[in-house]
């Protein structure tokens, strides 16, 4: 019995071979190239999720600084609400009593104190107020009185009469007149009883600096004989 040879494996032609192996790179490298295309959409993505995510927390971080103010505490304890200037939280009748009250702090001196009781009731006037409330008190003649005559000043106030109101600048303003009674009593004798008209513009204040609310930015005296 002859021994029959082993059969070999067939050998593919060159051309064949070559065929397959450039199948199988282009394959590797068309593979190769989409996943590095998803790599690179993901990080693009993720790159712009991480910019809204900072932006976000850059945001909300910045309103747990500085968040909005709603209330604060005054120097004597006491907690105010902070509310807009042209908001209408105040009635007629609540901004007549504020003149009138500052009408009687603003006109009741005497001549030992007049210049610390001046000062003690500027927060409820403007500067521009002020002037006006120191002209009044130069033009009537009450100023010079006091200071140099030595004499005391009272002050009767009638109800005010509102003639304007509105909103200057974004704030809300009114105005009133006043008819007022001046007496100046001495130490050896009184003067007579003066009478005026006194204009006041009143307008809502930022109460973080004006704790009141309300102050006075005009102030105007006339004589009512």
């Amino acid at each position: 019995m002859s021994k029959s040879d082993p059969t070999l494996p067939e050998q593919e032609n060159p051309p064949e071979q070559a065929g397959k192996h450039a199948v199988a790179a282009h394959i590797h490298n068309s593979l190769g190239t989409a996943f590095a295309y998803k790599c690179l959409r993901i990080i693009h993505w993720g790159t712009g999720g991480n910019t809204i995510q900072a932006v976000i927390i850059a945001v909300l971080l910045y309103f747990v600084l500085h968040p909005p103010v709603k209330y604060f505490a005054t120097e004597n304890g006491r907690i105010t609400q902070v509310y807009a200037t042209d908001a209408p939280i105040w009635n007629e009748s609540d901004v007549s009593q504020f003149g009138a009250d500052t009408i009687r702090y603003a006109f009741t001196l005497d001549f030992v104190h007049y210049k610390n009781e001046m000062t003690a009731v500027a927060p409820r006037f403007d500067h521009l107020g002020f002037d006006g409330y120191i002209s009044a008190l130069q033009s009537s003649n009450i100023l010079s009185a006091v200071r140099d005559k030595r004499m005391n000043l009272s002050v009767s106030v009638d109800p005010g009469v509102i003639t304007k109101r509105g909103v200057i600048n974004g704030r809300n303003a009114w105005e009133f007149q006043y008819p007022v009674t001046y007496r100046l009593q001495g130490q050896n004798s009184d003067g007579p009883p003066s009478h005026y008209i006194l204009t006041l513009r009143i307008q809502q204040a930022d109460v973080r600096e004006k704790p009141l609310g309300l102050e006075v930015t005009q102030t105007i005296s006339t004589n009512a004989g």
